[in-house]
């Protein structure tokens, strides 16, 4: 290896050591904990004292969320490198007619990622649901009530593209008891928004050089928003329920020597995403 070659490698290195590094610092300071100087207020949930306190000096968790059932003692029932209480805290979540609480959880560095905790706040406090992902969750409240998790999939990122140009599919669902119930269909008018968007990004000359390329050989920069564009439009199709449509965008729009390849890989993310987990 040559020493610009040497160079070059020690330079893309240290680049993405300090983009892992800035992210996590930018997601850090978005939590409560340990950022905050009042994290470790008390909040009154019917009844329930809920508090988010700082985890041992000797563990690998600076927070920990606790809830306190009137008359009982108090349970750890969430740990993580940052935490904060969800602003939906004590909505009905997943509606089995008692208060929720929703710890906010980021593990930092590189590892990556969210953890949400729910909570059920009946007779015996429990975990009634985890989950995790690679993008952040929104808990939000229909105006019949009930409430509504969206969020991207995450196992979407660095696929086929770099971080700042991934492609994640949105999803919607909604928590009955401890399962995850995928309600994505419901918004397709967003997803068709998504995919108009993209249709109008791509110029016949462009999908006509994409199409002609050999994606694993001859590949340019140039070429990066078209590839973006068709994923686009694939995987809108695919997570608003069409999957019939997805797979007759691909055959269209990616080059034929690699269709076969592309979709597997799309599967396969899919396979170790938030569908997979309901």
């Amino acid at each position: 290896m040559s020493g610009s070659q040497r160079y070059f490698l020690s330079a893309i290195q240290f680049f993405l050591c300090v983009f892992f590094l800035c992210a996590s610092a930018r997601a850090d300071s978005k939590f409560e904990c340990p950022v905050s100087k009042n994290y470790q207020r008390v909040h009154r949930i019917g009844g329930y004292v809920i508090q988010i306190l700082p985890g041992p000096r000797t563990s690998d968790y600076r927070c920990r969320g606790t809830v306190a059932a009137p008359g009982g003692g108090r349970q750890t029932v969430a740990r993580e490198w940052a935490m904060s209480l969800d602003e939906i805290s004590g909505a009905d979540v997943n509606g089995d007619g008692a208060p929720d609480v929703v710890f906010d959880g980021f593990s930092g560095g590189q590892g990556c990622c969210y953890t949400y905790w729910i909570v059920s706040l009946g007779k015996k406090p429990q975990v009634v649901r985890e989950i995790h992902n690679q993008v952040p969750l929104v808990f939000r409240r229909r105006d019949d009530g009930r409430i509504e998790v969206r969020t991207g999939e995450g196992a979407f990122d660095l696929f086929l593209l770099p971080h700042e140009n991934a492609v994640i599919p949105e999803l919607t669902f909604r928590l009955q008891g401890t399962n995850l119930i995928n309600v994505s269909p419901e918004y397709q008018k967003e997803y068709d928004e998504r995919i108009a968007k993209a249709q109008s990004e791509l110029t016949a000359d462009n999908l006509d050089k994409f199409r002609r390329s050999v994606y694993t050989q001859k590949m340019f920069i140039d070429q990066a928003p078209t590839v973006k564009a068709v994923l686009t439009i694939v995987l809108n199709y695919l997570y608003s329920g069409r999957d019939s449509q997805a797979w007759q965008a691909l055959e269209e729009m990616w080059p034929q020597s690699d269709q076969q390849r592309v979709r597997t890989l799309i599967l396969e993310r899919r396979a170790r995403g938030l569908l997979a987990h309901p």
